[in-house]
């Protein structure tokens, strides 16, 4: 197998049919998407060089890693690194595998050892399973550069599999209550609760607009900033959700009482289960837990949808820990040079992590 960069997105744009082919046959993931990389490009490449690696045997692709380089700042060493395309709204930062023996990774070091203009590779988000992590424990993997994998946080999600009765009884009693009390007070002062699905590009339009207003003044009301502050960030979800609504791969919902808006949820109807991405409720009728309603009505529709997992990545603890009864790791994979760059990079990820872990030792006392 052969392999090419790809530093033009128009180049990338040319082969993403059959990119993204690949994308629904292998592991189906929003992330790796065409959609979601043109999107973000357009939106973020700004200052950032593009690096699509793509594994291919004569014209057929076999593989790829959606990257880019930007700078990163102090508490990263100010090295050149090597990121997967999207920041933070990519929930998955894994290679695409096409077949079953396609050496991604063997081949990815190969073809950054013969460049000079990246210091670190690191990927935040990989499951475990991954083939990634498959090929970094093999005898061969990445040898070139030091290459870690730690487990960095855990990718949450709620497992329907013995039925919705049964998972709701395993929630706390007081929680319960709450909800059941909440939802009479809700029904009673403003009209009866529903789920109604959001389609269309002019609904997704007007409810993109929504969320970013939800999630402003919620975020301002706790004295926090929404990264729905940047205009960036939200032009982007909006264009990316309005592209996944014409494919068919977007699964959106409002939560009403009454004729009032309270809460709108969107998710990713690619892969597996419920892919939950974006929640956001009206902050002015925060006494009646909107959230968690809206949550208990998407539990509804994917059990009668016969679906078993809701599935809400990673990061953001608050409501996951109350809710989710299925937690998995996910791992960081760096990969470095001994540049400057690279070894200051290092340095600077084991200062961080010691103090993270004098931080929990002082907590747990």
């Amino acid at each position: 197998m052969d392999y090419r960069w790809i530093e033009d997105i128009d180049e990338f744009s040319g082969i993403a049919d059959e990119w993204d082919a690949l994308v629904a046959s292998s592991d189906p993931q929003p992330f790796l998407l065409s959609d979601f990389i043109i999107t973000w490009w357009k939106h973020f490449g700004k200052g950032r060089k593009l690096r699509i690696f793509v594994l291919h045997e004569g014209a057929k692709i076999k593989g790829g890693l959606a990257l880019c380089i930007e700078r990163g700042g102090a508490r990263e060493g100010f090295a050149n690194i090597l990121r997967h395309i999207g920041g933070v709204a990519a929930n998955y930062t894994e290679p695409l595998y096409a077949c079953e023996d396609a050496p991604v990774l063997a081949r990815l070091v190969g073809a950054l050892s013969l460049r000079r203009d990246w210091d670190v590779l690191c990927l935040t988000d990989i499951r475990e399973g991954s083939k990634l992590l498959a090929e970094i424990a093999a005898p061969a993997g990445g040898k070139k550069f030091p290459v870690s994998a730690v487990n960095d946080h855990m990718n949450y999600a709620i497992d329907l599999s013995m039925g919705l009765d049964r998972y709701l009884s395993g929630l706390s009693p007081k929680l319960r209550r709450d909800l059941r009390s909440k939802r009479k007070r809700l029904t009673e002062k403003f009209g009866q609760v529903r789920l109604s699905e959001v389609k269309g590009r002019e609904e997704v339009d007007r409810c993109a607009d929504l969320y970013r207003d939800f999630s402003r003044a919620a975020f301002a009301a706790r004295n926090r900033k929404s990264n729905f502050e940047n205009d960036r960030y939200a032009d982007f979800f909006r264009e990316f959700l309005i592209l996944m609504d014409g494919a068919g791969r977007l699964d959106a919902h409002l939560l009403e009482a009454g004729d009032k808006a309270i809460a709108i949820s969107f998710a990713y109807r690619f892969g597996k289960g419920f892919n939950w991405v974006l929640t956001a409720f009206d902050y002015e009728y925060k006494y009646y837990r909107p959230g968690y309603i809206l949550i208990e009505e998407l539990l509804k529709m994917i059990s009668a949808r016969g679906e078993a997992c809701y599935n809400w990545y990673g990061h953001g603890r608050f409501y996951k820990d109350q809710l989710c009864n299925r937690l998995t790791p996910l791992y960081k994979v760096v990969m470095a040079r001994k540049t400057p760059g690279g070894l200051s990079f290092i340095l600077a990820q084991r200062i961080k992590d010691m103090l993270k872990s004098v931080r929990k030792a002082a907590d747990a006392k």
